[in-house]
C-alpha cells in the first residue's frame, strides 16, 4: 500500500536521501511559490536564471552544472528557505560530457520528442469560478524532421492536483513516467500510425483536474520557434481582470510587458502569437470572489 507522506515531511526526508529534482520540486511546492516568482527573486539577487531552467531542475530533464547555475541555486537554497547547500550537495559529480555523453544517450530512447517539429499549439483551458483551472484540451500540430516517429512526449507541470490524462484525437496515452503530488507529469502520447521525415500529424489531449488548481493562469514554454499558438480562456464567472503575456528565454518581458485580454460576453478570452519562442507565453486572471480576503504570495 503507498503511503503519501504531507509535503514536509517528503521534503524532510528528500533533503537526506535525494534525488535532486524531487527535493527541489517539493521544496518549492511548501515554499508556495510559483516558478515566475522565483525567477523574479533571483533576478533581484542578481542571479538570472529562466523559468524554463527552473522547470527542467525539478522535473530531472536537466541539472545544474555551469558556474552560474551554481550560484542560482544558492541563491534559490536561501529563497526557499533551506539550509546552505542543502540542494547542491544532492546533485553528486557532474554528469560525463563530450563522446562519453553523446554515447550514452545514443542508448537511450528518444523521450524528449527530438524527431519532432512543433508548427502549432491550440489551447482552451476551462476556469472554475474560484478562478482556478479546471481542465485543459490542447490540439498539437508537428512535423518529423527525420527518421519513422511514433510519440510525442508530453512534460507537463501539475502542482498539487494531478490531472486526469486522456487521449482525444490520433493517440493513446503510453508509458507515464513521473506523476507525484506537485510534481510534473510526463508521459507518452503514442501516435496511431508513425509518421516519417517531412510528415506532419495533429493530435488533441485533454487533462482534467479533480479540483481546481490554486494558480489562475496558464502558459506554454517553448524550447523552438512555434509557428502559431492559440489560447482560448473559458470563464463560468467574468473575471476581474485578465491579461496576457510573454517572456524570453532568459525571462525578460516581452510586448513591454503585461496588456488586457478582452473578455466576451460568453466569458470567453483568447491570446495568439505567431513565429513565437523560444520563451514562454500565456494568460492570467483575477477571480471575483478572490478579491477580498485574500493575498497574494511574494
Amino acid at each position: 500500500m503507498l503511503t503519501i507522506h504531507p509535503p514536509r515531511e517528503e521534503l524532510a526526508d528528500l533533503l537526506v536521501t535525494g534525488p535532486f529534482a524531487d527535493a527541489l520540486r517539493v521544496a518549492i511546492q511548501v515554499r508556495g511559490l510559483s516558478l515566475e516568482r522565483l525567477q523574479h527573486r533571483l533576478k533581484v539577487r542578481g542571479a538570472p536564471i529562466s523559468v524554463t531552467a527552473l522547470s527542467y531542475w525539478q522535473s530531472g530533464r536537466r541539472r545544474p552544472e555551469r558556474p552560474e547555475s551554481m550560484t542560482a541555486l544558492a541563491h534559490l537554497e536561501d529563497v526557499l528557505g533551506l539550509r546552505k547547500a542543502a540542494l547542491s550537495r544532492l546533485l553528486g559529480p557532474p554528469r560525463p560530457r563530450g563522446r562519453s555523453r553523446r554515447r550514452d544517450q545514443s542508448a537511450r530512447a528518444p523521450w524528449d520528442g527530438s524527431g519532432l517539429v512543433l508548427t502549432a499549439q491550440h489551447d482552451r483551458v476551462a476556469v472554475a469560478p474560484c478562478g482556478g483551472v479546471r481542465g485543459v484540451r490542447s490540439r498539437q500540430v508537428m512535423r518529423a524532421k527525420a527518421g519513422a516517429v511514433d510519440r510525442w512526449i508530453l512534460c507537463h507541470e501539475t502542482g498539487p492536483a494531478q490531472p486526469a490524462l486522456t487521449a482525444v484525437r490520433s493517440c493513446r496515452v503510453g508509458r507515464i513516467a513521473r506523476e507525484r503530488t506537485g510534481g510534473v507529469l510526463v508521459a507518452e502520447l503514442v501516435f496511431d500510425e508513425p509518421i516519417t521525415a517531412g510528415q506532419s500529424i495533429a493530435i488533441e489531449y485533454e487533462l482534467i483536474y479533480p479540483r481546481p488548481t490554486a494558480e489562475h493562469t496558464h502558459f506554454r514554454r517553448f524550447a523552438e520557434p512555434v509557428q502559431d499558438y492559440v489560447l482560448e480562456v473559458e470563464f463560468t464567472a467574468d473575471p476581474v481582470s485578465c491579461e496576457e503575456f510573454a517572456s524570453g528565454p532568459a525571462g525578460a518581458e516581452l510586448f513591454g510587458g503585461a496588456r488586457p485580454a478582452a473578455v466576451d460576453r460568453r466569458g470567453r478570452a483568447h491570446a495568439a502569437a505567431t513565429d513565437f519562442g523560444p520563451g514562454l507565453y500565456g494568460m492570467r486572471w483575477t477571480a471575483a470572489e478572490n478579491t477580498s480576503g485574500s493575498s497574494s504570495q511574494g
